[in-house]
């Protein structure tokens, strides 16, 4: 699957065609907030390895770094599938429903 742009034409119904990132963000489902919340837990593992390998001390402090960044990654993720569907690149049955009420 290629990454949708601005030229493409869309394949579902256009709620917004350029939302801004206020829009995007208060358009989340709770499947964005699993994304993000998924993305920081997913990369603690990662941080706990990397603080291991020669600093044992250094075990939480890297972990903490790596989910934080792991939740900066998934909200990045969110944010492109909140704007896709708002933008008619994805399905967006809820996103219609809502614009027309």
């Amino acid at each position: 699957r290629s990454m949708g742009r601005y030229s493409d034409v869309p394949k579902y119904p256009v709620v917004i065609s350029h939302p801004r990132p206020g829009q995007v963000v208060n358009n989340f489902r709770s499947n964005d907030y699993l994304t993000i919340l998924a993305c920081g837990v997913g990369a603690m593992p990662f941080g706990w390895i990397a603080g291991t390998s020669r600093l044992p001390q250094m075990r939480v402090p890297s972990m903490a770094s790596a989910c934080i960044l792991g939740a900066a990654g998934g909200f990045c993720l969110a944010f492109q599938q909140s704007g896709f569907r708002l933008m008619g690149f994805a399905a967006n049955d809820e996103e219609v429903r809502l614009a027309k009420q």
